[in-house]
């Protein structure tokens, strides 16, 4: 079996104790199923950042593609570095080297007790949104004029071009196929940005037709903020703007269970794809074996799909159940056990599936 490779940069913080338990998850199942998983660890984070001023080698990125099939990154942030610019130049570096212009967030809830929201326990949450990621808000500039006077003047631009929303939206069509979706809701500030609506929407009009079996309605972000709260099960694909997305995920894990569960994609579909572990890094917890690791193993079970074991993202998917009906989980999801345990009782179930 040719190796399945993927190249893991930890972070800071928690960031190594979650890892751990993918690090014990892949070693069980290479054990069991023989999967071949190969994993690379990489040191670009805060400490290294501190000993040598760089936050990530231009050449790494270039390589990594060519290297591994998939990019694991920890959680980043660190007290020491108040500005987070090696946070920003990790993250930045790889969206913009490897253009990764779409953003994908799984927003699935498992057990009705994980969600803050009313009535869930009726409800079946379990859709995507696929957000752009390159353009927009990730390319506004700020200038001041005046600075400090009363007649300080701030500009803000930002950039949004034809051809990354036809290929944007082409991708995102392409993936929902693939993932036998059914529909997909485009949502924008259309009152507020009739313009920019007008080229998003030109441009699904022009796409969409390829995708017959795919139909699209729009929605406002004022509504779909209001849907999303009170019929989170009605979604099935969200495709939206870079700002919208941003305020729709966040949103989203209130619904799910909080940040602990929350992880992200970042994918070029011609090249790579990185997986983000998207809660704090909470400095202060490292090592204490307090933090929720299931943000980085619902992150690894979509990257055992990507890399087509599908036995194993199956178990996996199965193990990760049993521990939300078990009540297995840290203290911020109301459960008792440690970061360590969370990892051993999902290899325990692995250990006992025939």
């Amino acid at each position: 079996m040719q190796p399945h490779r993927i190249a893991i940069i930890e972070g800071d913080g928690i960031g190594p104790d979650l890892i751990a338990q993918v690090d014990k998850i892949a070693n069980l199942l290479n054990s069991k199923y023989n999967s071949s998983i190969e994993i690379s660890k990489f040191p670009y984070g805060a400490d290294y950042y501190l000993q040598t001023g760089i936050s990530l080698p231009t050449e790494f990125v270039e390589q990594l593609s060519k290297n591994y099939d998939v990019i694991l990154l920890g959680p980043l942030g660190d007290p020491r570095i108040p500005d987070m610019k090696n946070a920003k130049d990790i993250i930045l570096g790889f969206r913009h080297q490897l253009n990764l212009s779409m953003n994908i967030h799984p927003v699935k809830l498992y057990r009705s007790w994980l969600s803050s929201m009313k009535d869930t326990e009726i409800k079946k949450t379990d859709f995507l949104i696929i957000r752009e990621n390159t353009e927009g808000c990730t390319a506004l500039s700020e200038n001041s004029i005046n600075r400090g006077k009363d007649t300080e003047l701030v500009l803000r631009s930002g950039i949004i071009t034809r051809k990354n929303v036809e290929q944007f939206i082409r991708d995102s069509f392409h993936y929902v196929k693939k993932q036998g979706r059914e529909r997909i809701c485009f949502i924008d500030r259309s009152t507020l940005f009739p313009v920019s609506h007008q080229l998003w929407r030109s441009v699904i009009e022009e796409v969409s037709p390829e995708y017959p079996d795919i139909p699209v309605n729009y929605m406002q972000i004022n509504t779909a903020i209001n849907e999303l709260i009170n019929k989170p099960d009605e979604f099935d694909v969200i495709v939206t703007t870079n700002d919208c997305g941003d305020v729709l995920s966040t949103l989203s894990t209130v619904i799910t269970g909080g940040f602990g569960l929350f992880f992200s994609i970042e994918m070029n579909p011609n090249l790579i794809s990185l997986y983000r572990i998207m809660q704090s890094a909470s400095s202060k917890l490292a090592g204490r074996n307090t933090a929720n690791p299931l943000s980085a193993i619902l992150a690894f079970r979509f990257i055992l799909d990507e890399l087509t074991l599908l036995t194993e993202a199956k178990v996996l998917e199965q193990a990760i159940r049993n521990n939300f009906e078990n009540h297995w989980v840290t203290i911020d999801l109301g459960g008792i056990i440690g970061t360590e345990e969370v990892g051993d009782y999902i290899c325990d179930f692995i250990s006992r599936v025939a």
